[in-house]
């Protein structure tokens, strides 16, 4: 009968503990972060189709992964809607020889060897962005779906050159690709930029977060693509392209910070 009792007293304890566990947990999802600051690192890929084929991947950054740093604010006004401001850094690795899509010319049977880049410099710039969120919680994950639009800028390089050789002789022709425009440095334009992330509530004041955005550019140059024959001068080819700067796809990670909390 004492044994029984005993046993009795420990559940009651156990369910009340229980009980107190789950309101509390319940009161902390209740309190959704209003406002918090981002920090994520990333990895962003240009994913246009240039009509100077190559040449034009290998200008902006061919379809390697490049660097991304990018800061965010958001605040909520509601349990679901929002809004954001955001900056981003991108810093284009070099493409080494081995990545370069230039490659793709020693792979063609065209009577030409070709002679490209062992490295080229791609672009690096900034954008600036600010949009709308809507988030759906469930306990500790979070869902959202952003739209955003601003300003981006980025620097390119101005030119760089590949040599092609007929096979069996010494002959070299020069192949020259330029962004035929004067304002090389700092090109601007307009972005539009969708996101969908996904985020784990770890504490009251942190979550991790991933997200996937589609970056479309509007920012547009004249490039020229011109091969010569380095013995006469004698201009063998020439094309003119008008191409975007690149749209990319970029893949995020990181940290978010909660600054305050609201019961909505």
């Amino acid at each position: 009968m004492k044994n029984r009792i005993i046993h009795n007293c420990i559940a009651l304890v156990m369910a009340a503990m229980c009980c107190t566990v789950s309101a509390k947990a319940e009161e902390d999802y209740a309190y959704r972060s209003a406002t918090s600051i981002d920090a994520a690192l990333g990895v962003g890929f240009n994913v246009s189709n240039y009509k100077s084929e190559d040449y034009g991947a290998a200008l902006f950054s061919g379809r390697v992964g490049n660097p991304i740093l990018a800061l965010r604010i958001d605040h909520f006004f509601s349990r679901h809607w929002g809004g954001y401001v955001k900056a981003e850094w991108l810093q284009n690795s070099y493409l080494t020889k081995q990545k370069s899509v230039l490659d793709r010319l020693h792979d063609k049977d065209d009577g030409y060897d070709y002679i490209t880049p062992s490295s080229t410099k791609g672009r690096r710039g900034y954008a600036f962005l600010a949009g709308g969120a809507y988030r759906w919680d469930k306990q500790r994950w979070s869902l959202r779906a952003m739209l955003g639009m601003g300003y981006s800028s980025y620097n390119l390089n101005r030119s760089f050159v590949a040599y092609r050789k007929p096979e069996g002789t010494n002959h070299l022709d020069e192949m020259l690709y330029t962004v035929s425009q004067k304002k090389t440095r700092g090109i601007g334009g307009v972005v539009v930029a969708p996101t969908i992330e996904a985020s784990l509530h770890v504490s009251r004041n942190m979550d991790f977060f991933c997200n996937l955005t589609f970056e479309y550019n509007s920012a547009r140059v004249w490039q020229k693509f011109t091969i010569t024959d380095t013995e006469t001068g004698r201009v063998l080819d020439s094309t003119l392209a008008h191409e975007h700067i690149g749209n990319n796809i970029n893949l995020n990670f990181g940290v978010r910070y909660i600054i305050t909390h609201r019961k909505f």
